[in-house]
C-alpha cells in the first residue's frame, strides 16, 4: 500500500516523470577521504611509485586512458591506497568494483581478494570494527582495456526509506517552483561528479527535495548525510540536520529521538558548480559523530538523572535523563569523576557513578573544572607531514599547513613525536621540532602511545 501512495505521490508533484532512471546504487555511508595514493608504472605494486598523490576517494573510471598522463601508463600499472578512516563501531560492509584485480585490507587483515584480470565486477565484504580510526589499505591493478575502480562501506544496519522515495528537481539552487523534472528513487545515493542528474536538469544549479515515508522502530537514531554542496533533513516537518550551506563533499551527522511509527522524513538539497554528490541514510542507537566522543557512549544507570552546566552538584541543571538511555561521551575531569554528555538539544555534565559507559574513555576530551577543554594544542611552524606513525619512515597520512592547529592526543616517550587530531578529524604524527604548543600546557602530560 505504501508503494501505491508513494507513486501516487510522486505523480501529483512531478512534471515529466521518469520512473525508471538510472540504477541507484545501496546506501553508503562513505568512501572514505585524504587517501595517499602511491601509483607505479608495472601491474605489480613493485619498486618505487612513480607518483604519489593524495586523492578524496577511491573512484575513478579511467576507461582507455592513464590516471597521470605522461607519468603512469594507459595499462600495465597498480596503484595502493592507504589511510587512517574513522569509524563509529559495529558491523560494516565494504563494496568494491574493480576492473581489473583489487585486494582490500583492514588493518593489515585481508578482508577482500579479487586480484585476477577481469571486467568490471564488484566484491562484498563485512567486518566488524571497534569506533575510532582503522588504517585502510586498497590495491589495485590494470592490465588493459578499460581501467576502473570504486571503493565504500556503509553500516550493515544502514537504513532508508523501504518504499522508496519520490524526488522533484529544480533548475534553481532554492527548490522554487516550477519542478523541473520528478521520478521515484529507491535510495538517496549519488554521485553526478560534474553531470546533469536528470534529463532537462541543469548539470550545475540545481535542488532536490526528496518525500520517504519510512516506519521507525522508535528511539534515538543518527541521521547521517553526505553532501556537496547543501543538504537538510525534515522528520515530520522538523528539522533534524541542518547543512544548507555551500561547501566541498563532507559528512554531517545529527541525532533524533523518533517515537516508533510510520513518518514522513524530507531530505532537501542544492547544487552550486562543479561536484555534485549526496548520500543520506540512518542508523538506530549507535553512530556517533567523527572526532566527538570516539564512539564512548553513557547508559544512565539510576532513576532521573540530572544533567548540569558544569561538572559539580553546584552548578545548574540543563535537564534530566532517565535510567537506560544512552547518550555520546563529550568531554571529562582529569580523574573521570564527571563525564560530559551529548543528547538531543542538549549537552552537559552528570556525575560518573550514576552511568555506565562503554568504550575507551581515555580517548576522550579532558575537560577543566569550567568545562572548557584542558587539551594540549600545538600550532605548526612549517608545512609539515602527518605520517602513520612516530618516524619519517611512516607513510604520510595529510599535510599540517603552517598555522594550522591541532589537539595532541599522544607522544613518544621522549616527546619527540606528537601524535595529533587535526580539526577535521585527522589523526597522525609530526615531529616536535616544528610545532608550537600553546597555551603554557606541558606535553608531557599527555599520554605515551607510541
Amino acid at each position: 500500500m505504501r508503494r501505491i501512495f508513494l507513486a501516487l505521490l510522486a505523480l501529483a508533484v512531478a512534471l515529466p516523470m521518469t520512473l525508471g532512471g538510472p540504477a541507484v546504487s545501496p546506501v553508503q555511508a562513505d568512501t572514505g577521504s585524504s587517501w595517499t595514493g602511491e601509483y607505479f608504472t608495472n601491474r605489480y605494486l613493485s619498486g618505487t611509485a612513480y607518483l604519489v598523490r593524495l586523492d578524496n576517494a577511491i573512484s575513478f573510471v579511467w576507461g582507455g586512458d592513464s590516471p597521470a598522463p605522461g607519468i603512469i601508463p594507459a595499462d600495465n600499472f597498480s596503484v595502493r591506497w592507504t589511510g587512517p578512516q574513522y569509524f563509529a563501531g559495529g558491523a560494516y560492509t565494504f563494496t568494491v568494483t574493480a576492473d581489473d584485480g583489487v585486494r582490500v585490507f583492514v588493518d593489515d587483515a585481508l578482508l577482500i581478494d579479487g586480484w585476477r584480470d577481469q571486467v568490471a565486477t564488484t566484491f562484498t565484504a563485512s567486518a566488524n570494527l571497534s569506533a575510532g580510526q582503522h588504517w585502510i589499505r586498497v590495491e589495485y591493478y590494470e592490465a588493459a582495456d578499460q581501467a576502473s575502480i570504486n571503493f565504500s562501506w556503509r553500516l550493515s544496519s544502514a537504513q532508508t526509506a523501504p518504499g522508496g522515495w519520490a524526488a522533484e528537481y529544480y533548475n534553481n539552487t532554492n527548490l522554487q517552483p516550477p519542478q523541473a523534472g520528478g521520478r521515484l528513487e529507491s535510495n538517496i545515493e549519488y554521485n553526478w561528479g560534474g553531470g546533469s542528474p536528470l534529463a532537462g536538469i541543469n548539470a550545475d544549479n540545481f535542488s532536490v527535495r526528496w518525500w520517504g515515508f519510512p516506519t521507525f522502530e522508535g528511539g534515538t537514531y543518527t541521521f547521517v548525510a553526505a553532501a556537496d554542496d547543501g543538504v537538510r533533513i525534515y522528520v515530520d516537518n522538523v528539522l533534524v540536520l541542518d547543512g544548507w550551506a555551500p561547501g566541498s563533499y563532507r559528512e554531517i551527522r545529527a541525532t533524533a529521538e523518533i517515537t516508533p511509527g510510520t513518518h514522513t522524513v524530507r531530505v532537501e538539497y542544492f547544487e552550486l558548480g562543479d561536484q555534485a554528490r549526496i548520500s543520506v541514510y540512518w542508523t538506530r542507537s549507535g553512530a556517533l559523530p567523527p572526532g566527538s566522543s570516539g564512539g564512548v557512549t553513557a547508559t544512565i544507570a539510576t532513576g532521573l538523572l540530572n544533567v548540569r552546566s558544569g561538572p559539580s552538584a553546584s552548578n545548574s541543571v540543563v535537564t534530566s535523563v532517565p535510567q537506560g538511555t544512552t547518550y555520546a561521551v563529550t568531554g571529562r575531569l582529569a580523574d573521570n569523576s564527571w563525564i560530559e554528555i551529548s543528547g538531543n538539544g542538549f549537552t552537559g555534565w552528570v556525575n560518573a557513578r550514576y552511568v555506565t559507559l562503554s568504550g575507551n574513555l581515555s580517548g576522550v576530551t579532558v575537560k577543566n573544572s569550567s568545562g572548557a577543554s584542558a587539551a594540549v594544542q600545538v600550532q605548526s611552524n612549517a608545512s609539515l607531514r602527518i605520517r602513520r606513525g612516530p618516524g619519517t619512515q611512516y607513510n604520510r597520512v595529510a599535510a599540517f599547513a603552517r598555522g594550522a592547529v591541532a589537539t595532541v592526543i599522544g607522544r613518544t616517550a621522549d616527546s619527540t613525536w606528537l601524535q595529533i587530531r587535526t580539526s577535521d578529524g585527522v589523526e597522525g604524527w609530526v615531529s616536535a621540532n616544528f610545532v608550537t604548543v600553546l597555551g603554557g600546557k606541558a606535553v608531557n602530560s599527555v599520554p605515551v602511545t607510541g
